[in-house]
């Protein structure tokens, strides 16, 4: 009787049993997930300032004090104008000394080879010895050797009074005067600036992740203040970025643009070639490796299934740009991606962390 009774409460047990495994079963994973929107580059402005396509600053070749300087901010000058100049009456006196050194060197050379002839003569009538004649050579020597060093001088003398005036390159503006007269300057010292008065451009900073989309040639639709719009073209990106910040620097060649697009004004620009959009995915998303990069995307019946991507730039937010792959609105896996199989049904998506789009 013990015996039935115990069989009968282990068959009743066994549909509790199979019921608890069953619903084990039926529980789907619950999963971080995101809706991948394209961000248009296209409608985004950029800001910039208007530049001169050419540039210069001048600087003296030689040593002096800054006697004059002809031009002030904002002078057009022509080509070959002189611009400034160093005090001229030192460079004359430099150039007397230079000249009066070589005389005196040309002097002590001719004494040199004199004495040297009349010891060699003696030492052939055996008055002198050949020690008297090696120092008499030695002294020709070092008198011709100073010689060509007053030479030199007196070469480097001519330049610096030949170089005591700064001239225009060509025609342009004046953007900044930088020393004062009366100052020393040396050799280098930047005297001033110029800015070419034929042809303009836009210079803007982009980030990175805009950059990655552009190439020399793009197009741009550029705005000034109280302007009409005119059209402009990528033409150099700097290769580096600037110290602190991690955008990069753009010229956008102008042409010969209307004159309210002033030296220094501002202008926004916007990506006009055509109609570009970014899609990006957090790093978190992504499995299979740097060699074949992959990301789970939520497709019919909440089933996952990997997706091969191409990759772009690195952006900031642990971002990384994603050039082929998705398309906008697809739903991708962001957490949880290494505990996940192929065709597996998920549950309903929790939702990117800082991400209200997601479902």
């Amino acid at each position: 009787m013990m015996r039935t009774v115990l069989l009968a409460l282990t068959f009743l047990a066994q549909p509790a049993f199979a019921q608890t495994d069953t619903a084990a079963s039926d529980i789907l994973r619950p999963v971080v997930s995101e809706i991948v929107t394209p961000d248009s580059v296209q409608s985004r402005l950029f800001t910039g300032t208007v530049e001169a396509e050419v540039t210069s600053t001048l600087a003296f070749l030689t040593l002096g004090r800054l006697a004059t300087l002809q031009v002030a901010l904002g002078d057009k000058v022509a080509k070959g104008a002189v611009l400034a100049s160093l005090d001229q009456v030192t460079l004359d006196e430099d150039l007397s000394a230079a000249q009066a050194a070589l005389e005196a060197a040309q002097a002590r050379a001719l004494f040199a080879a004199q004495s040297y002839d009349r010891v060699q003569a003696l030492v052939k009538r055996a008055v002198a010895s050949a020690v008297q004649l090696e120092q008499a050579q030695a002294a020709l020597d070092t008198a011709k050797a100073a010689m060509v060093a007053a030479e030199a001088d007196l070469a480097r003398a001519k330049d610096a009074a030949s170089y005591s005036t700064l001239t225009a390159p060509m025609d342009a503006i004046v953007t900044a005067t930088l020393v004062d007269p009366g100052t020393v300057v040396t050799v280098g010292t930047p005297i001033l600036t110029l800015a070419g008065l034929t042809g303009r451009e836009a210079v803007l900073d982009v980030p990175p992740d805009i950059l990655a989309l552009l190439k020399v040639g793009d197009g741009f639709e550029v705005t000034g203040r109280a302007s009409a719009p005119i059209q402009g073209k990528l033409v150099r990106i700097d290769p580096a970025a600037g110290s602190g910040a991690r955008s990069r620097r753009i010229h956008l060649a102008l042409g010969d643009p209307p004159n309210t697009y002033r030296l220094g004004s501002l202008i926004s620009a916007r990506l006009a070639t055509q109609s570009l959009s970014l899609l990006s995915v957090p790093q978190s998303a992504l499995t299979g490796g740097p060699e074949a990069p992959q990301v789970w995307r939520v497709g019919h019946g909440c089933k996952v299934a990997l997706v091969p991507v191409t990759l772009g730039a690195a952006l900031e937010d642990h971002r990384v740009v994603v050039t082929a792959g998705l398309t906008g609105g697809d739903e991708i896996v962001v957490r949880g991606v290494h505990s996940l199989t192929d065709g597996q049904t998920v549950g309903p998506a929790i939702g990117s962390l800082g991400n209200e789009g997601a479902n």
